[in-house]
């Protein structure tokens, strides 16, 4: 016999394995073994729980704390992004006021010619707003990771494996 196997099956306290028979036997045992479920196993796992009011509430705000998080890192890697092009624009604009040529500024479709001080202004005071709303953010996705690690801990404890709030 393939894999020197006296039995096709092999019980194990996880559950029932089979072996592949025939000439891919050895194919299938560098592939891994093909589980057959063990009841007495399995039950004891996944047992029945029974959901009431008050935790379909508690997975429902789980389900809108992880979309709200998954919003939040969103908006702090687009703020974090736009940061860093206010600065290299004001890099920019203090190389090109070195220059005689100036700076011009696109509005629309035409470009007009801007004034150093007031371009430099705008910038500094739209990288200031965004890295105020980054602050904002990163402490807001904080209070919600809390708010979930709470909601995940009395979910786990009723539900066990019969739940998953991974991503």
């Amino acid at each position: 016999r393939a894999l020197g196997a006296s039995s096709p099956l092999q019980t194990t306290p996880a559950g029932t394995w089979l072996r592949a028979p025939g000439a891919h036997a050895v194919a299938m045992a560098m592939k891994g073994m093909v589980k057959v479920p063990n009841k007495e196993v399995d039950a004891a796992e996944h047992r029945d729980v029974e959901v009431d009011k008050d935790d379909q509430k508690r997975i429902n705000q789980f389900s809108r704390l992880n979309m709200k998080f998954d919003e939040l890192e969103e908006e702090i890697s687009t703020l974090k992004k736009n940061i860093q092009t206010y600065k290299d624009a004001t890099e920019e604009i203090e190389a090109c006021m070195e220059l005689e040529d100036g700076i011009l500024c696109r509005i629309g479709e035409a470009y007009t010619p801007a004034d150093e001080d007031a371009v430099t202004a705008q910038l500094d005071g739209m990288r200031e707003k965004a890295e105020a709303r980054l602050i904002a953010c990163a402490d807001e996705i904080e209070s919600t990771k809390t708010d979930m690690d709470a909601l995940k801990k009395v979910l786990y404890a009723k539900f066990g494996s019969n739940i998953n709030l991974e991503k």
